[in-house]
């Protein structure tokens, strides 16, 4: 059977037109339809054959590839949207571990302030977490000492 999709529209406008009162219509209607099924290599047993097997409410390999390719590409935009856990992300370590890495490494700091920052970070990684500024902060300090991330 031959896939009638790419027609559908202009055939089922024509359809229409056979209903006419105008027996003028309805030739030129019915020549519309026979030239356009010919447009594409069909004919007039291709359209029974559609009508025929349209009550099963199966859908034709056109309409299930249209359906496919959609879900495919909101699969692709979602992926997109969507962060991945397991994608290669740099991740710094837990903020106790860092602490304990730049106090290992204090005596390469210069500035008196990280000193005592770092040196602060160290006890106060152990009973609470740390805020947002000190975080980078601690994260920064840790970069410069050559943490890996």
């Amino acid at each position: 059977m031959t896939d009638l999709a790419p027609i559908a529209d202009k055939l089922a406008n024509a359809i229409r037109l056979l209903a006419s009162d105008k027996d003028g219509e309805v030739v030129a209607a019915w020549r519309a339809i026979i030239r356009t099924l010919r447009g594409i290599g069909a004919d007039i047993h291709d359209v029974a054959d559609c009508i025929k097997h349209s009550g099963n409410g199966a859908l034709n390999d056109h309409e299930m590839q249209e359906i496919y390719d959609a879900g495919v590409k909101a699969g692709i935009q979602q992926a997109q949207r969507t962060p991945r856990h397991n994608a290669l992300v740099p991740q710094f370590p837990p903020a106790r571990d860092m602490a304990m890495y730049c106090y290992r490494n204090l005596a390469e700091l210069r500035s008196e302030w990280e000193i005592e920052f770092v040196t602060n970070m160290a006890s106060l990684t152990r009973v609470r977490p740390l805020s947002v500024k000190q975080q980078a902060l601690l994260e920064k300090i840790y970069i410069k000492l050559g943490g890996k991330v």
